[in-house]
């Protein structure tokens, strides 16, 4: 799957596995990408302080042949993205890079296997902290719309205690943009003690919470855009949940549902 994903992506996916060094050129990348064109691989590694050497190991570890594919793949992408100049049209531009690149992280097998889980399942827990709890609250009101059991849970403390009282056939549903939260990946740990499926919503992979998971839905990360004047970190997961409920609705049983719920509000 890596080999088909742009730059901000294969960083984001692979960030945890890079050293402090390697971490240090990809953030130096992604604030100047559009000086890519220009450089060999002494011009990067003498911009960044590293060396050739971690340069290669970096494009490596992104699944970058070497340097010279890095460079061409990067020229490519900005080749299809023209700077925008006023602020509506650049904010449109940022969602548009990151619906393509959330997109190019969703495999169909993995919306099946989440889809089939929330109907296998008794009851359904979300939990998110921060804004990830504001997602986790709007993904259980469409649950819940359709019919399904959902609780939700932001606080760290009634997280772990509710994971405690799943059951097997119960589904958590962890909502996390780095993966590295204490109280969701420890509720997520419980979780898989007591023998509930436990699939997560995430930006990176090769994290705790990553490796908990029976499954994992893969956002796209904000920090791809180099513009510390945009601050959306939910649009991507939002996505999810837009596909997540599109592929649900095609069950007449959750679409008739949704209907009832909102028959109900137009009776008020």
């Amino acid at each position: 799957m890596t080999n088909n994903l742009d730059l901000s992506n294969r960083i984001n996916q692979n960030y945890p596995l890079l050293s402090k060094k390697e971490k240090q050129v990809a953030e130096f990348i992604l604030e100047h990408k559009n000086d890519v064109e220009s450089w060999n691989i002494k011009d990067l590694s003498r911009l960044t302080e590293t060396s050739n050497a971690t340069i290669s190991r970096f494009c490596a570890k992104l699944t970058y042949r070497n340097f010279s594919e890095f460079k061409s793949f990067v020229i490519q992408e900005l080749g299809s993205t023209p700077p925008p100049l006023q602020v509506p049209v650049k904010i449109a531009s940022y969602y548009t890079q990151l619906i393509h690149s959330a997109s190019q992280l969703i495999k169909t097998k993995q919306i099946n296997d989440f889809v089939e889980a929330i109907h296998l399942s008794s009851k359904i827990l979300i939990c998110g902290v921060g804004n990830s709890g504001l997602s986790a609250m709007e993904m259980k009101y469409r649950l819940v719309r359709m019919g399904l059991i959902v609780d939700v849970v932001t606080d760290p403390h009634m997280m772990l205690m509710d994971a405690v009282l799943l059951k097997k056939y119960d589904l958590m549903i962890a909502i996390s943009n780095y993966g590295q939260t204490p109280a969701i990946i420890d509720a997520c740990t419980i979780a898989k003690k007591e023998q509930a499926t436990v699939f997560v919503i995430t930006n990176q992979n090769h994290t705790p919470l990553t490796n908990i998971a029976d499954q994992v839905l893969f956002a796209s990360d904000r920090t791809s855009i180099p513009d510390d004047q945009f601050i959306n970190s939910q649009l991507s997961i939002h996505f999810i949940l837009d596909v997540l409920c599109y592929v649900l609705l095609e069950n007449k049983s959750y679409k008739e549902n949704r209907k009832k719920t909102l028959a109900a509000l137009d009776l008020r």
